[in-house]
């Protein structure tokens, strides 16, 4: 039975997917877990920390324990019978091994140092795979903003449409962004770079004189550093993974809320990919819902939610404190598994993306050239001053709207703004291409970021 939606039969698809979400499993956290033992005793053979034949037999038992259904059930009855975090796996393994190699398993090490250093090293296979995920969506976007450089639409503030901008400019505004939270993903990926092995309190007395040495062999044999000291009261490393994560499921939440707000009825600019076996509603048959850019908003809100708890997480008590790391036993799979769904739902939403460019220039020239009022204002403001155009045009709109006239109509009418301006240069004004601004050149700059990064292949 599923108590947990990430682990559901049936809802399971829609919070975790189906790479990073097995890595935090029972069964792989518990055989990365025996290949890490095993790594540990063959060290510790090596430096005469226990026997060498000990260490031989570990090595082979712990390697060739099958992880499955009874031997992980085995540990859950000892950790129930015990309340001990590790005290179920060290008896499920003595009961598979040798007894004499058995009373030297899991020598010096304490339950974070096995912890974090698996946690160290799962988190850096999930930052491998999201920077190729990120890396697809980065491209896609990039293709996007080109094709639709200059496609014209509204640009919106306050809800309300503003000022004509381009789609492509819209969409490079999205891939900045991500290039940001691509080079902060890459930086806090490569910060997980140092194991655990310090003991009880930090010190690794209980390694023997050789302990340093034998922290550092054991750390290089799993392709990770040595830190300068023990780091079992200093969580920082993982409250950074868990911020870069919030802020880029946030950018995703972000897109998703445009598009959401873009295929509304009103509006119908983006539409999501649907099939013919898309449902939008049970009750209402017509109904073709924005489903993807709804659910990167709740998964959004699982890794900021999961991202506070780290931070609450920090303030250690002495040289360990349960409190504050047994959390990150939970918020740190469930903050990562929700973030590479996160990324991964972004990519299918984007590239099934139905971008509409008719229904685009519709809403604008359902605008009644009000879209032009900055570019009307500036041209007046050369001969009036700034101050006294915004006067002039914000009641020439007032007026506008009252008589239910285009803000062109009424500017060719008004005298205040006929004695500086003619006909043919509010004409020029008024084209809708003219008022875009810099958006097409905007859209190049970003293009050339993107293209100058070097981005992680499959």
């Amino acid at each position: 039975m599923a108590y947990w939606s990430f682990a559901s039969s049936i809802y399971g698809s829609a919070w975790s997917d189906e790479i990073v979400g097995p890595l935090f499993s029972d069964k792989a956290r518990t055989r990365d877990w025996l290949d890490i033992l095993a790594v540990l005793a063959e060290v510790q053979g090596e430096f005469n920390v226990i026997p060498k034949a000990a260490a031989t037999t570990l090595g082979e038992t712990l390697r060739g324990i099958e992880v499955d259904d009874d031997f992980i059930s085995d540990i859950a009855r000892g950790y129930a019978n015990s309340s001990h975090s590790t005290a179920g796996l060290i008896e499920s393994v003595r009961k598979r091994c040798e007894p004499e190699a058995a009373e030297w398993f899991y020598f010096g090490a304490s339950v974070q140092d096995l912890a974090d250093t698996w946690l160290v090293l799962t988190l850096r296979r999930c930052g491998t795979q999201l920077r190729q995920r990120l890396a697809g969506v980065l491209n896609g976007l990039g293709e996007m903003a080109v094709a639709h450089r200059s496609t014209v639409m509204a640009g919106r503030t306050h809800g309300q449409i503003g000022l004509p901008i381009t789609f492509g400019f819209k969409v490079a505004g999205w891939l900045a962004e991500l290039l940001r939270h691509e080079e902060r993903l890459r930086l806090a990926t490569e910060r997980l770079c140092y194991g655990q092995l310090c003991g009880g309190v930090g010190s690794v007395s209980s390694l023997g004189p050789d302990g340093l040495a034998v922290q550092a062999e054991f750390l290089r044999r799993l392709d990770l550093q040595v830190p300068d000291a023990s780091w079992t009261a200093s969580r920082d490393v993982f409250a950074d993974w868990g911020n870069v994560l919030a802020l880029l499921c946030s950018c995703a939440e972000r897109i998703g809320q445009e598009v959401f707000t873009l295929q509304r009825t009103e509006i119908d600019e983006l539409r999501e990919a649907a099939t013919r076996a898309t449902i939008g509603s049970i009750t209402m048959p017509h109904k073709r819902n924005p489903e993807i850019g709804e659910h990167l908003g709740t998964l959004a809100k699982v890794v900021r939610m999961n991202a506070a708890a780290l931070m609450e997480a920090l303030p250690h008590s002495n040289e360990r404190d349960a409190r504050g790391w047994k959390l990150e036993w939970h918020v740190i799979p469930e903050l990562t598994i929700a973030a590479a769904r996160c990324v991964e739902l972004l990519e299918v939403m984007l590239s099934g993306l139905e971008v509409r460019p008719a229904a685009m220039r519709a809403n604008l020239d359902r605008c009644d050239y009000f879209f032009a009022s900055e570019s009307l204002m500036l041209a007046l403001a050369a001969h009036t001053g700034k101050q006294t155009a915004h006067q002039v045009i914000l009641e020439l709109a007032r007026v506008a709207k009252e008589q239910q006239l285009t803000l062109k109509t009424a500017a060719l009418q008004a005298d205040a703004v006929r004695a500086h301006l003619d006909e043919a240069q509010l004409e020029d004004i008024f084209a809708l291409e003219r008022c875009v601004g810099s958006c097409e050149r905007i859209v190049d700059s970003v293009i050339a970021a993107l293209r100058g990064r070097a981005l992680p292949t499959v």
